[in-house]
């Protein structure tokens, strides 16, 4: 039994586990499909569209009235004998569009697709690609930190993929890297990271030290070597 993974494509009758709990395929879905579901997350949940009558009905209420579906958008002169067609009060609900992006996260926020009323229960809409939010054109990560954070993160993921298999050249790199990190943190070497410069532009040093010394004999200075 495989965990459930966003990278991964199912096909109908595929088993999967996801947080304990065992599902099955019933449609295909996955990237290659361009149609990822998560077990259990729905973005969108069914309205009930009882048909028209003529009696109160509070806000926000979606009706099915001559084939179409209508919400009850405000209570101003409301007037429960008037059907949503002629009625002021009643708006029709409008076809679900995948190209619409700027659905709204509430209650009152209705489509009808193949018939029949949803409403999102998450936001439904797909996050556009932003320079500088989402991507940059050049990594401003610093290399040297960046090479040590993968080795380290390729060692754990081997780990819970494989513990008992686990390549001699994946252990070395971590040991490595977790030397790197521990004389980085003892000042024992620079870690070559470009230090962000003040208002006026002014120089620093590689690190600095701030200290409540008020005895600089170096002989007594506990950073001296």
């Amino acid at each position: 039994m495989v965990n459930y993974s966003l990278f991964g494509t199912y096909y109908l009758g595929d088993k999967i586990s996801h947080n304990g709990v065992f599902y099955t395929c019933l449609l295909e879905n996955g990237y290659k499909f361009n149609d990822i579901r998560i077990p259990l997350v729905n973005g969108w949940k069914e309205i009930e569209t009882p048909s028209w009558q003529p009696v109160e009905y509070p806000l926000w209420s979606v009706v099915e009235y001559s084939g179409e579906f209508y919400t009850l958008t405000t209570l101003d002169s409301f007037d429960s004998n008037l059907d949503p067609i002629v009625s002021d009060n009643w708006g029709a609900v409008a076809d679900y569009d995948p190209a619409y992006n700027t659905y709204e996260l509430s209650d009152h926020e209705y489509v009808v697709y193949k018939g029949r009323v949803f409403s999102p229960e998450t936001d439904v809409n797909a996050d556009i690609p932003q320079a500088g939010q989402h991507f940059v054109l050049h990594d401003p990560r610093n290399s040297n930190l960046k090479r040590h954070m993968v080795r380290l993160a390729v060692y754990e993921l081997t780990k819970l993929i494989a513990p008992n298999n686990v390549s001699v050249v994946r252990i070395r790199d971590y040991e490595d890297s977790m030397k790197w990190l521990n004389d980085t943190v003892r000042l024992r070497l620079s870690p070559q990271i470009l230090r962000k410069l003040d208002e006026i532009k002014k120089p620093v040093t590689d690190w600095q030290l701030a200290t409540l010394q008020t005895d600089y004999n170096p002989h007594r200075n506990p950073w001296f070597i």
